[in-house]
């Protein structure tokens, strides 16, 4: 499927200034996917970007939850409720299917999208993770309905960028919990 511009993306999930500074960009534009940080949950990196069909596929690191997100959204799912349980299935490609409950949410009181968690224990988020960046395609589906089949083209690219991010964001959130001050002069090791 045909991506949208990122920016149009941004538009849609950053609709307020407050909200604009709660996300910086990282890097923009890795064939069609953006990466930035959201610092409303702990500094956590995600990769986003727009489909046809008005489709957005957002995933994350959620370091305050401690898990991993996939997050597809559409602005014509005006039923999604905020909070709302949903059972999902999404299939990497011709793998076998992740099922799941999915949270309705709208980001920024607007979009309607529903949120998959997968935990970090168990190797779980390693392995769907894995998936995601070794596939071209994903499905999911809501009630065995097939609610999107978005083509992850450059998701590879991206992910690998989004760790990158994420590495320099915990140590960013390691040095704040540690309270050194980033300004203090370095010792001297000799």
């Amino acid at each position: 499927m045909l991506k949208i511009a990122s920016g149009a993306v941004f538009a849609l999930t950053m609709t307020t200034a407050a909200v604009a500074q709660d996300t910086v960009t990282w890097q923009d534009d890795i064939q069609g996917w953006s990466v930035a940080i959201d610092r409303t949950i702990d500094n956590s990196c995600f990769i986003i970007s727009g489909f046809e069909d008005d489709l957005f596929l957002r995933f994350q690191f959620n370091a305050t939850q401690q898990n991993v997100q996939l997050i597809v959204a559409s602005v014509h799912w005006d039923s999604v409720e905020t909070g709302g349980d949903y059972d999902v299935e999404v299939a990497f490609g011709g793998l076998d299917a992740w099922t799941g409950v999915a949270k309705g949410h709208r980001w920024n009181e607007i979009l309607p999208s529903l949120v998959l968690s997968v935990p970090i224990e168990d190797q779980q988020a390693s392995h769907f993770m894995t998936e995601f960046t070794a596939t071209e395609t994903v499905s999911i589906s809501h009630d065995g309905s097939e609610i999107a089949t978005l083509a992850l083209s450059g998701a590879d690219e991206a992910i690998a960028s989004m760790l990158d991010c994420q590495a320099a964001m915990s140590k960013v959130n390691d040095a704040k919990r540690s309270g050194d001050d980033p300004f203090a002069p370095k010792p001297d090791p000799i």
